[in-house]
């Protein structure tokens, strides 16, 4: 009980900083946030293009490990690398929502057309300078994805074990009242609004990590 009150505490907190005034507060992170994605793409595809077994297992992760590093390293020194990342996941992960109304839940071909999507996303966001929005709405849904499982979490509904399960961390979330997914998007909504209203004035052609200049395009 006391665990998943502290975690559901320090979700809480990180659901706020990033709902609210995530466009800022992801500088700090672009780089863990390049490792954590990459490593999940590198093991999403060991695992979808190989069959099961100890041996692709221990591949995956190892895999994943060595592409989790390149994209630390790559998010550190190119912003822009960072920014595509998130909006590639972005657009992963709602294809990820929709593949399965067509029967294409999981395996090697959904995972190559979400991977798809992914890369669409990315050059879009590159392509259109669509760095603000990305950040906005990737932070936005983070953070209100946060907040409510912090509240489930706090009042003893789901432990800290179901959010990092196979299924994922909205799951346990769609599985409790309607009124929690009412909360979410209403989370969403605002957050994405304080945001924009936050951002009018932000530079993010000129995107600084720990006080370093970055080299996204004009």
């Amino acid at each position: 009980m006391l665990t998943s009150i502290l975690v559901g505490i320090a979700l809480l907190l990180f659901g706020i900083a990033f709902c609210f005034y995530g466009f800022k507060a992801i500088q700090v992170l672009l780089p863990v946030l390049g490792f954590v994605i990459n490593f999940y793409l590198g093991v999403q595809f060991m695992q979808n293009v190989l069959s099961e077994g100890i041996i692709v297992t221990a591949l995956s992760l190892v895999v994943g490990l060595v592409l989790g590093i390149l994209g630390a390293i790559g998010a550190y020194f190119f912003l822009i690398f960072a920014v595509a990342l998130v909006a590639g996941l972005v657009g992963y992960a709602v294809a990820a929502q929709i593949l399965p109304l067509f029967g294409l839940d999981t395996g090697c071909i959904a995972f190559l057309i979400g991977l798809a999507v992914a890369f669409g996303t990315a050059w879009l966001t590159i392509r259109y300078n669509l760095t603000r929005y990305v950040l906005i709405v990737f932070t936005a849904i983070l953070g209100a994805i946060a907040i409510v499982l912090s509240l489930l979490m706090v009042f003893n509904q789901i432990s800290p074990d179901q959010i990092f399960g196979p299924t994922g961390i909205i799951d346990p979330i769609l599985k409790e009242s309607p009124i929690y997914i009412v909360l979410l998007l209403g989370l969403f909504g605002v957050g994405i609004y304080i945001q924009l209203l936050a951002s009018r004035d932000y530079d993010f052609a000129g995107l600084k990590l720990f006080g370093r200049q970055d080299a996204t395009p004009e």
